[in-house]
């Protein structure tokens, strides 16, 4: 199966971006993938409203690395394979408050099992945010979470940025980054990896690149330590809609497929 991007020259132009600016992302994905031993069909849907503009970085999907705009967020999905059918519904928000304060919450109601999460932290700086996050999930232990975000300015909207989380028991830890720069010619790169250290499991690490011809047009490329990988493409037809495509499969099973087809709406 092939997919004909129509847009896809219109990446060759480049462009001077200008700065737009933003309240509510809407994304819908379709996913269908062919595992080798059974198929499945996926839909995905999921909203961000924010009570405060927010600015791009060039592209029309790049954004500032730490988020200080309150905002309430919700989204479901649903799955169909040849083993049944489930789905999940997510609601969520966080309130930046004037003194630096910073209050989270997340409820995800599932066919497996139901998950409750709060947060509180603190922006010491612009580019430094330190939270603690409870969860509880249904029929589990609860965990307590030590969550730090930085963010380094390089220089205009360049930046390399860290996450850190640590559970209480130290049983689980993740490091990640991102790096984001503007080149000369008007185009832009991302790059992102993460490593997970999770008791009684092995090292886990996943990277993925994207490349910007210009402010609407991009290429990425995916890959983990499950030998999975992704190539994608997305267009911003214009500042409002975007389309995605995207394929995937796993370097040590040939008959693994997945097939994606997005679209996001910006308002």
């Amino acid at each position: 199966m092939k997919f004909k991007f129509a847009a896809l020259p219109l990446m060759l132009l480049s462009a001077t971006a200008a700065a737009e600016q933003y309240t509510s992302i809407t994304e819908a994905e379709y996913i269908q993938a062919d595992t080798g031993f059974t198929d499945i069909d996926q839909f995905l849907i999921g909203s961000t409203y924010y009570f405060a503009p927010k600015e791009t970085l060039g592209p029309l999907k790049e954004f500032e690395y730490i988020n200080k705009v309150t905002n309430i967020f919700g989204g479901y999905s649903y799955a169909d394979s040849d083993f049944g059918d489930s789905d999940s519904l997510v609601v969520g928000g966080e309130y930046f408050a004037a003194n630096g304060f910073v209050v989270g919450g997340a409820m995800v109601e599932s066919d497996g099992a139901d998950m409750v999460s709060a947060s509180l932290g603190y922006l010491f700086t612009p580019n430094f945010l330190m939270s603690l996050e409870a969860v509880d999930v249904e029929d589990a232990d609860n965990q307590l979470f030590v969550n730090a975000r930085y963010n380094h300015q390089l220089n205009g909207t360049d930046y390399i940025g860290f996450d850190v989380s640590v559970d209480d028991d130290l049983d689980s830890k993740t490091v990640s980054s991102k790096y984001f720069t503007q080149f000369a010619g008007g185009q832009y790169l991302a790059a992102e990896v993460s490593v997970n250290d999770t008791d009684n499991t092995d090292l886990f690490w996943a990277g993925n690149v994207e490349f910007y011809f210009n402010q609407n047009s991009s290429v990425g490329f995916g890959y983990d330590d499950a030998d999975s990988y992704e190539l994608n493409a997305t267009h911003f037809f214009n500042r409002n809609v975007a389309a995605k495509v995207a394929y995937g499969s796993n370097t040590e099973f040939d008959d693994v497929d997945v097939f994606s087809l997005g679209l996001t709406v910006q308002l």
